[in-house]
């Protein structure tokens, strides 16, 4: 009996240390373990940090949306470009009909008598009746300080301009018949014209009528 004990005493600490051992096995096994996790979730976070490139990415994105916005004021220029051709256009047409003379007037015409033309420029002689005074007044009092550049002017295609007459209605058209001249300006209004003395189908001397004044052309009467 006393041998039994002593065998049953001598393996409980055989038992006590193969756990013990099993435990610390164990723990080390589970240190390393979760060193092993540690270690891989700390290099994992090392790792991941450059993949923080979401940024570099957003700024390319806004730099690739930004690229269009010039392109888009092309169109603008383009038909700020076009319409400016157009101007340039209209004003070399508005030149050239001034270079061909077109006047759209109806001039008063004698039935069944060719009407004949003339080319002539003629400056006031410096005479001028006040017709409802009957008094003698000047130049300068009727057209003003820039009398002195005022010229009629007759031309062989059936126009005239009288730079006397100040605004955009000092031109017209006009026909000789009869020895007489019938002129209308662009705004339909008749010039009235007296001629006293001809040569070669131009008038020598002769009178306008310019409201109640009557302005002396040529060589004084």
């Amino acid at each position: 009996m006393a041998g039994k004990h002593a065998q049953k005493g001598s393996n409980a600490p055989l038992v006590i240390l193969i756990v013990v051992a099993v435990i610390v096995v164990a723990a080390i096994v589970g240190g390393v373990i979760f060193f092993m996790n540690g270690g891989m979730s700390l290099f994992g976070s090392k790792e991941t940090q450059p993949a923080t490139a979401a940024p570099e990415t957003t700024l390319a994105v806004t730099a690739g949306e930004t690229r269009p916005a010039p392109a888009e004021t092309k169109p603008e220029e383009q038909s700020q470009e076009v319409s400016q051709g157009d101007n340039a256009s209209q004003a070399e047409t508005g030149v050239h009909a001034e270079e061909e003379g077109t006047i759209n007037v109806l001039v008063p015409m004698e039935d069944g008598i060719e009407p004949t033309y003339f080319n002539a420029s003629y400056v006031p002689n410096g005479k001028v009746d006040d017709t409802s005074t009957g008094q003698s007044v000047t130049l300068r009092e009727v057209f003003g300080n820039d009398y002195n550049q005022g010229v009629l002017t007759f031309e062989q295609n059936g126009t005239f301009s009288d730079t006397l007459v100040s605004g955009e209605h000092n031109r017209g058209a006009y026909v000789v018949q009869n020895d007489k001249i019938h002129a209308t300006y662009t705004n339909d209004k008749n010039m009235i014209i007296e001629v006293s003395e001809w040569d070669g189908g131009a008038p020598v001397r002769f009178t306008v009528l310019y409201g109640s004044f009557l302005v002396y052309f040529g060589e004084d009467q």
